[in-house]
């Protein structure tokens, strides 16, 4: 099983966030998951809706923790070999990318990802 990484918007006079792009890498593994609330020191839930201007800076911890940090996250990694510390830094970094690409046509105030 795997997340599907989506940035949103709100739906106006609805209780929905309709999808308008995705990251490159939108289907981690749900094997990531330890890897990921570690490095970004951020207990997210799954399918809940949180606006990117409130986790960018999480996303961006976990990249440099990763990125720096490699040693400390190694026992994250899977013993069944789905998913790595270079899939978990891609997924973060195309969930970056995404973000800020997205956010040069709507402010990042009104966008929202979901895991």
């Amino acid at each position: 099983m795997s997340y599907d990484l989506r940035i949103c918007v709100k739906a106006e006079g609805a209780d929905c966030y309709p999808p308008i792009a995705y990251p490159d890498y939108d289907n981690p593994t749900y094997n990531l998951r330890d890897m990921f609330v570690e490095c970004m020191d951020w207990e997210y839930v799954q399918g809940n809706v949180y606006r990117c201007s409130d986790i960018i800076g999480k996303v961006e911890r976990g990249i440099k923790e990763l990125e720096t940090n490699r040693a400390k996250y190694a026992k994250y990694n899977p013993p069944n070999g789905w998913g790595n510390i270079d899939s978990a830094l891609m997924t973060l970094v195309s969930l970056k990318e995404c973000i800020y690409e997205t956010a040069e046509d709507i402010p990042i105030e009104h966008l929202y990802m979901r895991w």
